[in-house]
């Protein structure tokens, strides 16, 4: 197949162009299982590995190859072919690595949309979507929030929740999906526009799997049901992967996320939080961190119900957790 609908632009070419790089040694990661990544090409897949070379040469795990990376393969057509170049990334999201604090971890690469995906029946999360957001500009990843299982709520309860999230950030959009009657699928699907790239993020059991395989036509993704007792998701997906969808769209699907660990620095903080930054423009202090000082205007909304408590305490936490990174990667050093 040609390049073109996997994302290819002109960048990519000038980039071959300025290193005498051959277009037939050109892919895009379409699938990470463990060490083996699938690579689609211009004629065809090829599984792919990363050389020890390349492993050892890195500084944080951030830098080795992700789905959606742009990559020049070297001994193609012999039995290891392995992942020579990862060119220069538009974009990557990323998070905190759960077992290693000093470190990062890749989730999709040269991603334009961060598909924010919620379970509004069982899972409707705030303080979630303050990560996830969080993230995708830290990225420079235009988030869309999609509320999903709309078919098992009623209309009063969707109205609620989109009233809690325009109240609390601002200039996002908002999306309604049920999987089940596709009430919604037609205007989500108006948003995924040819040649550019979408990342679904979200817990388990939000709906990724089945939003890709009714985009898709066919069932390409196992779907699994919530757990009986806790109304919680089960991990369906294990790997990463990329969708070409026909005349449309690039879509990245991965491993549903509960627990993100954010690993950006503090002043990213600033677009998820907007509110706290503007009103806290005002406060008598510049260096104010809205906890006990006085004059604090940041406090003073927060008693007048213009900006809610719980904003403010996950404002703290999320600051805290970064502040802690920053200490221990000095220590590090």
């Amino acid at each position: 197949m040609y390049l073109k609908p996997l994302g290819l632009t002109d960048s990519h070419l000038n980039y071959l162009n300025k290193n005498q790089l051959s277009i037939d040694h050109l892919g895009r990661i379409v699938k990470q299982n463990h060490s083996k990544f699938t690579v689609k090409m211009r004629f065809n897949d090829i599984l792919a590995l990363v050389p020890g070379s390349l492993k050892y040469s890195i500084k944080n795990q951030v830098e080795l190859p992700s789905v959606g990376d742009w990559v020049i393969i070297k001994n193609k057509k012999e039995s290891t072919p392995y992942i020579k170049t990862i060119l220069p990334r538009k974009s990557i999201i990323k998070r905190k690595n759960i077992y290693k604090l000093n470190q990062e971890q890749a989730i999709a690469s040269n991603v334009d949309f961060g598909l924010i995906m919620q379970d509004i029946k069982y899972d409707f999360n705030l303080n979630r979507l303050d990560r996830f957001l969080t993230i995708c500009y830290a990225s420079s990843v235009i988030p869309i929030i999609i509320l999903t299982k709309i078919d098992l709520v009623k209309k009063t309860t969707i109205n609620t929740c989109i009233k809690k999230i325009t109240e609390r950030f601002q200039d996002i959009k908002i999306l309604m999906l049920s999987n089940k009657s596709l009430e919604g699928f037609k205007e989500v699907k108006h948003y995924i526009k040819r040649g550019k790239t979408y990342c679904c993020i979200g817990s388990s059991g939000a709906g990724k799997s089945s939003f890709i395989n009714n985009l898709i036509g066919e069932k390409v993704m196992l779907t699994k049901s919530l757990r009986k007792k806790s109304n919680k998701g089960q991990h369906t997906t294990s790997h990463r992967e990329l969708f070409i969808l026909k005349n449309s769209g690039i879509l990245i699907d991965t491993p549903g996320i509960r627990e993100l660990g954010i690993s950006i620095p503090n002043y990213n903080l600033n677009f998820t939080f907007k509110k706290i930054f503007n009103i806290g423009r005002s406060c008598k202090f510049s260096n104010c961190n809205h906890v006990n000082e006085p004059n604090c205007e940041v406090k003073n909304a927060v008693k007048t119900g213009a900006i809610e408590q719980s904003l403010l305490d996950n404002y703290h936490k999320m600051h805290n957790e970064l502040t802690m990174q920053q200490k221990y990667k000095k220590i590090r050093r």
